[in-house]
């Protein structure tokens, strides 16, 4: 749900309520294309992908996805992240 834009703080966390949107969208896309229902080369793929890759890339590097078996943990990181900074700004917002 976004906030009302009212000051900076939830003008912030509604932003990342995009980013948190676009990672989970990234997440099933990227199922999509596993299971070959969608072509990575698409041009609005690889436009999402240009998006949330510098968002999820240093937690890539943080838990690399092959140490993992592939399971690439990063959008769940993220997310947290996420949501943690969310609920940091809408209390500074509400101030």
């Amino acid at each position: 749900m976004f906030l009302p834009p009212t000051n900076i703080f939830w003008i912030a966390a509604d932003l990342l309520q995009v980013v948190f949107f676009l990672i989970l969208a990234e997440v099933i896309v990227s199922w999509a294309v596993m299971f070959g229902s969608v072509s990575p080369y698409k041009p609005w793929v690889r436009t999402l992908r240009k998006v949330t890759d510098p968002v999820l890339e240093p937690f890539r590097k943080m838990v690399p996805p092959h140490k993992l078996r592939g399971i690439d943990i990063s959008p769940l990181i993220a997310i947290i992240l996420i949501q943690i900074l969310q609920g940091i700004l809408t209390r500074l917002g509400s101030g």
